[in-house]
């Protein structure tokens, strides 16, 4: 099994196993110091932070049997709680993500389409889009797109595994909260390998219906090992991979002034001439990037303004 020693102060990690068979593979996580870190940077609570977990969740599950140089972006957008949820992911445990509060919308009403039984669930109806990019030049990215059909972010990923992927799953997510604050967050994938028989799919789907409180799974416990134990049961398998997770952000001063010079020698004119300057604050991890009059001028320049061309001097 590939091990890797967890950041210090954290228990957040995956465990992947397969059956000795090799029809049935499962992953478990353990996210709940992840979920608070990330829920505290963009200072969520309630069910705001129960959404960006399950999708922070959601995306490591998809990033997770992702080959090295791979990268998902999960791209949720709905008609719910939250107009959009954006998730980038990787194969080595590093996460970023945030979610976009419908404009208008309350905690209150956030929290009942969560805990309340209602057909179009707490994301509603709209799409769920999966980007899988590769590095390397020529690399073409695929991209698999399915409508929110239960508005329930786990079922619907079950969803786009069986109608994008054709593979057969059973995805749980959970963020149980304690009043407004992550109390335990967790997520599990279950998949159905070429081979598996109808009877090995009916043993796990039984295990895991028996699972009634997934939350009471999670709370406390810091080894994955134990919910992948109690769903694999009777049938013997091996552990794969067990790796620590973390948040993580490629923002970068070069990556403000390429999507600054995107704008245009106009636009960055006036905001030199109005504001004296300008700040951009990455939507992932909140990092605030100020630039000073003459970091404008000197984006113009590159931009091909010209020296000496702008209202301010």
């Amino acid at each position: 099994m590939s091990t890797e020693a967890a950041p210090a102060g954290t228990t957040s990690r995956w465990i992947k196993c397969i059956s000795t068979q090799g029809t049935v593979r499962g992953i478990a996580i353990q996210a709940t110091d992840l979920v608070r870190e990330l829920v505290a940077l963009h200072k969520l609570e309630g069910a705001s932070a129960r959404g960006l977990g399950e999708a922070v969740m959601a995306g490591l599950l998809l990033g997770s049997y992702c080959k090295e140089g791979e990268r998902v972006n999960l791209n949720v957008q709905g008609t719910g709680a939250f107009s959009q949820a954006l998730v980038d992911a990787y194969p080595d445990g590093r996460v970023r993500g945030y979610v976009v509060e419908r404009k208008g919308g309350s905690q209150a009403a956030a929290r009942v389409a969560f805990e309340g039984d209602f057909p179009d669930g707490p994301w509603g109806s709209g799409l769920l889009s999966v980007l899988r990019t590769k590095d390397g030049e020529g690399e073409r990215p695929y991209i698999g797109t399915v409508p929110l059909v239960t508005g329930h972010l786990a079922k619907d990923l079950t969803f786009y595994w069986a109608q994008s992927e054709q593979v057969p799953s059973s995805v749980g997510l959970v963020v149980d909260l304690e009043g407004d604050s992550v109390k335990a967050a967790g997520a599990f994938l279950i998949q159905a390998m070429p081979g598996a028989s109808p009877t090995d799919v009916r043993i796990i789907d039984e295990h895991i219906a028996q699972t009634h409180d997934l939350a009471m799974e999670f709370e406390g416990a810091t080894d994955p090992l134990q919910f992948l134990s109690r769903i694999f049961r009777d049938m013997s398998f091996l552990l794969v991979e067990e790796r620590p997770l973390r948040s993580y952000c490629n923002c970068s001063w070069e990556r403000v002034e390429r999507a600054l010079s995107l704008v245009g020698v106009q636009e960055l004119r006036a905001m030199l001439a109005e504001d004296r300057g300008g700040s951009i604050q990455c939507d992932f991890c909140s990092k605030t990037y100020h630039l000073d009059a003459l970091a404008l001028e000197r984006l113009i320049e590159k931009s091909g303004g010209g020296p000496g061309n702008s209202t301010l001097h």
